[in-house]
């Protein structure tokens, strides 16, 4: 470490309802914070998440007088947790506030707009943030700083992002930096280790965030010998009990990921692995060796975006699958029990009919069937993210876009068709329907939300009851009496009431 340069602060801001059910270390500031340090700044990480005193420790730090604070948000409720914690160090500092993530990346002109926001830095930070400590100390240009986008006078200026792929020479991610015991997926070990391998994904899905960022590179991998010495890291120094490789696409490169997977087989024996992001077409790719090697290495979980059981819609959200796929692929992972495949759905674009939703829950119920240990990670409403195809045909289906941050901040992932003129007040109650019922439709309730909480284990009985009520509410779109979103509302109390 060379001699002290600065402080920086980094705020990791709370997601919503999400934070109910998973709370992974904050990577992207970790990740961002190994340049700085070992340049010799000081780093401190603040993540509201988990942290139960946020202000005050925040107002501790900034009477430290930073050199500049760092906070990432992603679109929707996020922005609004961020926006509160830049107005609130705002009121206690001059330091110069800047913006990271997936949002300001995708609308930095509109994002710099906002008063609690002084600098915006786009795609790939490590080095944006290491030229721009160095910018504040007078040891660089501001027209160096890749990804920035300041003002200079009354013109907003956008400097070209960090194009530079070779993480390779990266140094090591400070763990240290971060209490790591605090984070915790719900129903899952306790020693959970969540890691990058690589970012962005190659596909041109069009309701992806991923294809909103144009400018960026379809996908940057790290190396692999970098992965290598990364999980070696990871390993000797934290024996997790669970990895979690949390890559929007882990599978893109086969050759890659199973010369990464190999490295880890017999490292440790009982450690578990899944893997956050996967699709269809790269898993039918695996040959049964690939499919042995996921099992030596207790391969637990695998999230898979099948989106849709319509053909009509995967095809419009140019997915690159079909229904015939899924269904191929889930019959053949009930060769392979000990691994759970979990399946994300989502609903609520201006094409869709009921029809259409009528084929999703009649795929959900047939991967049920044909494989029990499969599970249904969600059936969520439809976000329109700024910047791609799909949120062009929103807007020009009535959707109002936000023209503010703030706005931005509003949207919600549990409930956004409210937001979507196209869906009739009848259609919003269907998708509320489903999106409550799937949470009962397979083991996922035993498996997680009741596994270690001892107030919802006492309600797996009557869960189990429901479970045959709420498939056929699925089956028959039934949507009187809607027990199963009461149902959820008193899983998210109860939650909120062990947090």
């Amino acid at each position: 470490m060379k001699n002290h340069q600065g402080d920086i602060i980094l705020i990791q801001p709370k997601s919503g309802k999400y934070d109910l059910f998973i709370v992974d270390k904050p990577l992207g500031l970790l990740y961002l914070s190994r340049l700085l340090e070992a340049n010799g700044y000081r780093v401190n990480i603040v993540d509201q998440r988990i942290e139960e005193n946020t202000h005050d420790r925040l107002k501790k730090l900034v009477e430290q007088k930073p050199l500049w604070i760092g906070i990432t948000a992603m679109t929707g409720e996020p922005i609004k947790h961020a926006l509160e914690l830049a107005n609130f160090v705002k009121l206690h500092t001059h330091a110069p506030v800047v913006w990271g993530g997936i949002h300001p990346t995708i609308l930095p002109e509109q994002t710099l707009q906002n008063e609690n926001v002084d600098y915006v830095i786009r795609g790939k930070g490590e080095r944006s943030a290491l030229y721009f400590s160095e910018y504040l100390l007078n040891k660089r240009n501001v027209k160096d700083v890749p990804g920035l986008t300041y003002m200079d006078g009354e013109t907003i200026c956008h400097n070209p992002e960090d194009n530079e792929c070779d993480w390779g020479e990266m140094p090591m991610v400070n763990y240290e930096l971060i209490p790591i015991h605090k984070y915790w997926r719900i129903g899952f070990e306790k020693k959970i280790f969540s890691i990058m391998t690589s970012r962005n994904c190659p596909y041109k899905c069009t309701f992806c965030y991923n294809s909103s960022l144009k400018k960026s590179k379809p996908w940057l991998p790290d190396s692999v010998s970098y992965v290598k010495r990364h999980l070696d890291y990871i390993i000797r120094k934290y024996q997790p009990e669970y990895l979690s490789f949390i890559d929007d696409n882990f599978f893109v490169d086969i050759d890659r990921a199973y010369e990464i997977l190999s490295f880890l087989d017999g490292k440790i024996p009982q450690m578990k692995i899944g893997f956050r992001g996967a699709r269809v077409s790269d898993l039918l790719r695996l040959d049964d060796a690939f499919f042995a090697l996921l099992e030596r290495l207790n391969t637990k979980h695998i999230n898979i975006g099948v989106e849709s059981g319509s053909n009509k819609i995967l095809k419009i959200i140019r997915k690159g699958i079909t229904v015939d796929q899924i269904i191929e692929l889930n019959r053949r992972f009930k060769n392979y029990p000990t691994i759970i495949p979990l399946y994300n759905f989502f609903s609520g674009i201006p094409q869709e009919t009921e029809e259409d939703i009528r084929l999703s829950t009649r795929l959900i119920l047939q991967l049920i069937k044909e494989n029990p240990h499969c599970q249904i990670s969600g059936y969520h409403q439809y976000t329109p993210y700024p910047g791609n195809e799909l949120f062009e045909d929103a807007v020009k289906s009535g959707f109002r876009e936000p023209k503010t941050l703030s706005e931005w901040g509003e949207l919600r992932f549990e409930d956004n068709a409210q937001h979507c003129p196209w869906i009739t007040k009848q259609k919003r109650l269907l998708l509320d329907m489903i999106y409550s019922t799937v949470y009962f439709v397979d083991n996922k309730y035993e498996t997680y939300i009741a596994n270690h909480n001892h107030l919802l284990k006492i309600l797996t009985p009557l869960v189990k009851v429901y479970r045959k009520i709420a498939t056929i509410r699925l089956k028959y779109h039934i949507t009187a009496f809607p027990l199963d979103i009461y149902a959820k509302n008193i899983i998210y109390m109860l939650l909120y009431k062990s947090r």
